[in-house]
C-alpha cells in the first residue's frame, strides 16, 4: 500500500488535484486541473461518483484527464482510456449517440440510478452494435460497461473481440 500511496502523492500539485484515496482498496482519484466537470444535467457529478466507486469498490487508480477544445476521454486507469456517460434522463437514441461518441476512448461506462435504464442501455447497445457491424466498423466501437449502482462494481456489457 505504501507504493500506491507514494504514486498518489507523486502527482504534481500544479497540474493535478488529489481528490480521493481509499486505504482499503488502494484506489484513488486524481483530477487534472483542466478537467471540466459539466454542471448541466448532472454529468459532472456522475463522473465524480463513478470515479469514487471505481477507486473504492474496484481498487482503480483513476486519473481524470484534461479536456480541451477537442473531444477527449474523461478518465484513464488500467492503461486504458474511458468515457463516462450519465443516462438517467437519456432516451434510447441519445444512449446510442453516447456509444458512438465514446469511440474516442477505449471503453465507455454508463451510469444510471433508475433500474429501468438497464433495459434501455441493452437495447441501445444492441442496435448500435448492429449498425457498426453492418458498416464493418465493429472494431471502432468502445467496450461497453455499466456501473452497478448498489454494489459499486464495474460490469461488462459488451466487449469487441481483440484482433491479434
Amino acid at each position: 500500500m505504501k507504493e500506491v500511496f507514494a504514486k498518489y502523492n507523486s502527482y504534481d500539485s500544479l497540474t493535478w488535484e488529489k481528490a480521493y484515496f481509499d486505504e482499503l482498496s488502494g484506489g484513488f482519484n486524481i483530477y487534472h486541473k483542466e478537467h471540466k466537470f459539466t454542471e448541466v444535467g448532472g454529468g459532472g457529478e456522475a463522473e465524480k461518483v463513478v470515479g469514487k466507486m471505481l477507486a473504492k469498490y474496484n481498487g482503480k487508480q483513476v486519473e481524470f484527464l484534461p479536456e480541451g477544445w477537442k473531444k477527449q476521454p474523461d478518465i484513464k486507469f488500467d492503461e486504458q482510456t474511458w468515457d463516462i456517460k450519465y443516462i438517467d434522463y437519456a432516451n434510447e437514441e441519445t444512449i446510442r449517440s453516447y456509444i458512438k461518441d465514446a469511440r474516442k476512448a477505449d471503453n465507455v461506462i454508463f451510469y444510471f440510478t433508475q433500474e429501468e435504464k438497464y433495459l434501455q442501455l441493452l437495447s441501445s447497445a444492441d442496435r448500435q452494435i448492429g449498425y457498426f457491424m453492418k458498416k464493418d466498423k465493429l472494431q471502432e466501437m468502445p467496450d461497453i460497461y455499466y456501473m452497478e449502482t448498489k454494489s459499486g462494481l464495474l460490469k461488462l456489457l459488451w466487449e469487441k473481440q481483440k484482433r491479434d
